[in-house]
């Protein structure tokens, strides 16, 4: 699987301000980014919707623990990159990175499940 790794993340301000949050050098940042990309590529939602999971679901998956993986959780919704909508997280602005291929991606597994026999 892949998604759209675009050169201004590493600095872009957004990135900065994270880095900061989090009290990490900027390029920890930038990595823990393509983690939550990556993973969202998995367990998001076209749209970015991380549904059922709770702050402590998300450190976990980003490999954070304890009270440390509830502030990383919070410094990326502090610095952009995840939206909060009471308690429902998502990744921000997913469909316009993976979110069209998170669609082909499902349609394929539903052509495939309509005719088991061929993988094209």
């Amino acid at each position: 699987m892949w998604y759209e790794a675009h050169d201004t993340l590493a600095k872009h301000p957004k990135t900065l301000k994270l880095a900061r949050l989090l009290k990490v050098k900027r390029r920890e940042a930038v990595g823990l980014l393509h983690d939550l990309f990556s993973w969202g590529l998995q367990y998001a939602g076209a749209y970015g919707e991380l549904e059922g999971l709770e702050a402590c679901d998300i450190a976990s998956a980003l490999e954070y623990s304890g009270p440390a993986g509830i502030r990383a959780v919070q410094a990326l919704v502090d610095s952009g990159y995840l939206d909060l909508d009471g308690k429902a997280y998502k990744i921000h602005n997913w469909y316009d990175y993976a979110g069209k291929f998170t669609e082909k991606r499902e349609a394929d597994k539903e052509r495939k499940r309509a005719c088991p026999g061929k993988s094209k």
